[in-house]
């Protein structure tokens, strides 16, 4: 069942499948998908046990306090019924993330990983399908942007998948980067091919094997160059001229909207103008603009205050931590440590890209945290010992003691190690985290 769950909460909430697909609207799979998913969540707690508590849950706990943040910003909005709105979408996007990363710990993060990058596939093939004239972008959840950073984050995943895997399943993944490099070339989004080019360079740098991994970048950028529109160059053009660039001149360029959002968050630095306000905030205090930020860390200051900002900066920073001790990890194999290279790289594009687009709440990264705290549950459930080591029997003792004690030596296990915590069962037989179990 909680693969079920996994999947359907993936594609509504990700891929958002009723969008691309208008027809599947009567089946109300979104409301399928929440009871499921609910009735997953409740198992899963219900089944803990062990002296951790479920909020150890990797992520979780400064996922929740940005919760408790944007809850506490609702009553001082500038436009209380549209925050609170704006929460209601936020609350589905934490519940997604706590389902998610709750049920795909059984398996390490391998079943949450399958079906965001089918999720990734199956929106830029249906950007490719559908190419038109212009902007691509595929439903009204992501226009060209918000799809472009989508892209941008989960391109080094599936690269590390393709690598990671083997035979037809490699040539899968490979294929999957491909359409996700086309559609990404197809929304002309400047955002997205400089955080694509941050990762590149940060590829080159950290790797031992630069030969190779240049002739495969190369490649990648030759397929993206003959995909591109000559429009694309054009705003590319347009970079280097301050003066023609509408981003800083204009006043609902994003130059503008940045002053505007830093002098409406000195206004209200603590708990800010309201979880989703910005526009509103900016139409009636900042420049008369009604547009996001188009900077997801000014977008957090100012609609949840400056404690939110640090908290949403912590959240990015144990997101490189894990990944970084997961790629480094003797504990895993070299498929594992692959995949968590990719979320290194994949976490890179995202924090380069939000310096353009407010991603706050966006399911796109929440659902690429569920899976790294996925992937972390499984790590942790392989970085300890668990093996119970019997002493050699001896006559008489039969492993007591004349007091009748367990004289039986057991490893010791940190709480996160023990993946009861999690309310699920250990991971099934001896394999790595990063090998299907």
């Amino acid at each position: 069942m909680e693969l079920v769950a996994i999947h359907l909460l993936t594609l509504v909430g990700f891929t958002r499948i009723a969008e691309l697909f208008p027809v599947l609207a009567p089946l109300q799979l979104g409301k399928i998908a929440f009871a499921l998913g609910a009735v997953v969540l409740a198992a899963c707690l219900s089944r803990h046990r062990g002296p951790a508590s479920p909020f150890d849950l990797p992520l979780l706990k400064p996922v929740l306090l940005l919760f408790l943040l944007a809850a506490l910003s609702v009553p001082l909005s500038v436009w209380r019924s549209g925050a609170l709105e704006s929460f209601e979408g936020v609350t589905k996007t934490i519940f997604i993330f706590a389902v998610l990363s709750f049920a795909g710990a059984r398996t390490g993060g391998n079943s949450v990983r399958l079906a965001l990058l089918i999720g990734v596939v199956v929106l830029g093939g249906m950007m490719v399908v559908e190419k038109g004239s212009g902007r691509a972008f595929v439903s009204s959840t992501y226009d060209a942007n918000d799809i472009a950073l989508l892209f941008a984050m989960f391109l080094p995943v599936l690269a590390a998948e393709g690598m990671a895997q083997r035979g037809i399943m490699r040539l899968v993944a490979w294929g999957g980067a491909c359409i996700a490099l086309l559609g990404m070339a197809m929304t002309q989004s400047r955002g997205g091919v400089i955080a694509l080019a941050v990762v590149a360079l940060q590829m080159v740098l950290s790797s031992r094997r630069r030969g190779l991994l240049l002739l495969a970048l190369g490649v990648a950028g030759a397929i993206f160059y003959l995909s591109a529109d000559a429009a694309y160059w054009d705003r590319f053009a347009l970079v280097g001229d301050a003066s023609d660039d509408y981003n800083m001149t204009a006043d609902t360029g994003r130059l503008q909207l940045w002053k505007s959002g830093l002098s409406m968050l000195l206004r209200n630095p603590v708990l800010g103008v309201g979880v989703g306000q910005f526009a509103a905030a900016n139409y009636t205090f900042g420049n008369g603009a009604y547009l996001t930020a188009h900077n997801t860390y000014i977008q957090v200051a100012t609609e949840m205050g400056v404690f939110a900002l640090w908290v949403y900066v912590c959240l990015l920073r144990n997101i490189i931590a894990f990944a970084r001790e997961g790629a480094a990890s003797p504990s895993l194999d070299e498929a594992a440590r692959m995949r968590w290279l990719g979320v290194r790289y994949g976490i890179t594009a995202f924090m380069v890209g939000i310096f353009f687009v407010s991603q706050a709440f966006a399911i796109s990264f929440y659902g690429f945290m569920a899976m790294v705290s996925a992937m972390r549950s499984g790590q942790l459930a392989l970085d300890v010992p668990v093996a119970v080591q019997a002493e050699p029997a001896s006559a008489g003792s039969q492993r007591r003691n004349r007091k009748g004690r367990d004289t039986r030596t057991r490893s010791r296990r940190s709480p996160l190690a023990d993946t009861r915590w999690n309310g699920l069962p250990p991971l099934r037989g001896a394999g790595k985290a990063g090998q299907d179990v």
